[in-house]
């Protein structure tokens, strides 16, 4: 029975695990077989370099040629995360804002003249909206 409970809550949650792990076995041999690609096009590259110059100049051209790519690849990432990272920041700020503005909305009637304050439908509206919001928010 506590089987069968486990069995079903992880398929709700994860699907079918066993096709997942064959899909990621399946992209890792794909992966694999990009850099193969890339391997053997550098290497025939060089024999192509080694042929009109010399070997060591043909293996600095390509080092270089290497280099450069990584550069413009890790520059296209961090230009990437950091924009992921303030897009969050704005929707964290601006969560908080519309919280600040639900607050304002509870209206002050005669519970504010006896000093007593109750909180009113406003604010606990205002509450759950910026729990969802925030927690929405930082879930991404």
């Amino acid at each position: 029975m506590l089987e069968k409970l486990i069995g079903t809550l992880i398929q709700s949650q994860f699907g079918n695990v066993r096709r997942r792990a064959a899909g990621v076995v399946v992209e890792g041999a794909a992966l694999g077989m990009l850099g193969l690609a890339i391997a053997l096009l550098f290497l025939g590259s060089f024999f192509w370099l080694a042929i009109r110059v010399e070997a060591w100049i043909a293996a600095f051209i390509l080092a270089g040629v290497a280099l450069l790519i990584a550069l413009i690849l890790m520059l296209v990432g961090r230009f990437m995360m950091k924009r992921q990272r303030s897009g969050t920041r704005d929707q964290a700020a601006a969560d908080l804002d519309v919280l600040s503005l639900l607050s304002q909305a509870r209206g002050g009637g005669d519970d504010a003249k006896h000093g007593t304050e109750e909180p009113g439908p406003a604010l606990v509206g205002a509450a759950l909206a910026a729990g969802v919001l925030l927690g929405r928010s930082f879930k991404r």
